[in-house]
């Protein structure tokens, strides 16, 4: 599942991360990775919250022109962003934020110009140009 449908999921359609995952991390953290995802997946079905639907699932089945393996490539997105959010004093949730809605995002998971093969440190720099180019000075002021 692509983490930026989950991650707008967890967040723009319910409160998922913040209102369940946040409080529960420490008891979920000692779970294994098969009892988060059945958990997760039960909180969904309470909440209603819906990420995949029969037409998304054929369609990600279906070969892409990506050069970059989806598994790596959320690894990067996850490095990315602790190097993001270090170089501008942002709680991960916020860089996170910020990242899911950027234009670089959009150019890595478009395989735009091979970003994807761009060190982690260079496609930090270029998330820092455009939260300056986003973001007031104000609200930048730690």
């Amino acid at each position: 599942m692509d983490a930026e449908r989950v991650y707008r999921a967890f967040t723009e359609k319910s409160d998922i991360l913040n209102g369940y995952i946040v409080p529960e991390y420490e008891v979920l953290h000692t779970q294994s990775k098969e009892y988060i995802v059945d958990d997760l997946l039960d909180v969904m079905r309470e909440r209603e919250v819906e990420i995949y639907s029969p037409d998304s699932a054929f369609q990600s089945a279906q070969p892409s022109d990506k050069k970059a393996n989806p598994i790596l490539l959320q690894k990067k997105y996850s490095r990315v962003i602790e190097c993001f959010a270090k170089q501008q004093g942002l709680s991960l949730d916020a860089a996170l934020d910020f990242f899911y809605h950027s234009l670089v995002y959009q150019l890595i998971r478009d395989g735009v110009s091979d970003m994807h093969c761009m060190s982690d440190a260079y496609l930090a720099e270029e998330l820092e140009q455009e939260y300056a180019e986003k973001v007031p000075v104000k609200k930048r002021i730690k």
